[in-house]
């Protein structure tokens, strides 16, 4: 795959936890980096694409907001 494919994927996993994180629910940035002892920052660096959250990570995120990894990339 490609850089750009990559950071296309990347982005998009961002766009994703964030969209899950204010729709389903009432979790800031803040709330959620609190749940998964993370800081603020790096969960806003996830959201936008900036970096790649390792498989760990994503399920904390993902059992924080209570879905499933998957949904994540569906």
């Amino acid at each position: 795959m490609e850089e750009k494919e990559l950071n296309s994927i990347q982005v998009k996993l961002g766009s994703t936890i964030r969209q899950i994180r204010e729709k389903r629910t009432n979790y800031s940035q803040s709330k959620l980096a609190i749940e998964i002892g993370m800081s603020e920052n790096q969960v806003s660096r996830i959201e936008r694409g900036e970096t790649n959250p390792t498989v760990k990570t994503l399920t904390m995120i993902a059992r924080a907001l209570k879905v499933d990894i998957k949904d994540f990339f569906d």
